[in-house]
Order: C-alpha cells, then structure tokens, then sequence
C-alpha cells in the first residue's frame, strides 16, 4: 500500500490553494484573465495538468534565497504588500540594524529614488520580520505595534 508523502501533502496544498483562487472569482472569468480556456484551468484543478501554484513555489525554492525572495517580493508588491521572512532573533535584529542603517543613508538627502524606496521597503521589512521573530519567540508584546 503506497504512503502518503510530505511531497502529496504539499501538491494537495497548492491544489487547494489554486482552487481558492478559481471559486473566488468563477471558473470562466479566472480563466478569461489568464488567457486560458475553462477547460483548461478544469484540466489544473483536476491534476490533469501543472499546477501553477505549486510550480511558483518550486521556481522559488530552486533559487537562492536572496533572489527567490526578491521575486517573492516583487510579487507581493504588485498585490500591495511586501514580504517578510522569518528569521531567527539574532539574524532579525542584525539585519533590521542594517537595513535601517542603509534607508537612513539612503534618504539622508531628502531625494528619494526608486532605488531609495526599495531601502525604505527592506528596511521596513526586516522591522516586521524582528517584530515576527521576537513575538514567536514569546520576547516581544502580543498586542498591536504602538506608533509613538
């Protein structure tokens, strides 16, 4: 009798996860925004063809880290967030110092680039990712973040 692997357990969650995205919106209009047939995208949801969301999340972890995150995050940006990645205490609090570091040198001359924000956004991001860490680590409040 065959096992059930981490490695089904993992495609049955981006199936899963594909077909969140199909019912959101319908079957028909998914695939109109995607320029495939509903047949198609039945095709996916059934097994029968690559599933995209598994495939994106391979294509990310084939890469190095530095990169796949900044694919990762680019997607993210196009959706209107960033991503943030888990780290533990130590390597958060090292790399949100020199994140911040570099966004306040960065914006030092009160001229923000494209290349300025992209610092400004990391260094955010490496703030959450600390945030993140020290919470799940029982370090850090549990209640929302105070701005003053």
């Amino acid at each position: 009798m065959a096992t059930y692997s981490e490695d089904d357990a993992f495609r049955d969650t981006c199936r899963a996860r594909f077909n969140d995205l199909v019912e959101s919106v319908g079957v028909k209009r998914f695939a109109t925004s995607l320029g495939l047939s509903t047949r198609q995208v039945n095709r996916i949801l059934a097994g029968a063809q690559p599933n995209p969301v598994e495939r994106l999340v391979r294509s990310l972890q084939g890469a190095d880290a530095e990169t796949g995150d900044r694919v990762l995050d680019y997607i993210c940006q196009e959706l209107g967030g960033h991503f943030v990645r888990h780290e533990a205490i130590d390597e958060a609090a090292v790399n949100a110092v020199k994140e911040c570091a570099e966004a306040i040198a960065a914006i030092s001359d009160g001229e923000i680039s494209d290349l300025e924000v992209r610092e400004i956004r990391e260094a955010i991001s490496a703030l959450s990712g600390l945030i993140m860490s020290m919470r799940a680590a029982g370090q850090g409040e549990t209640g929302p973040i105070d701005s003053d």
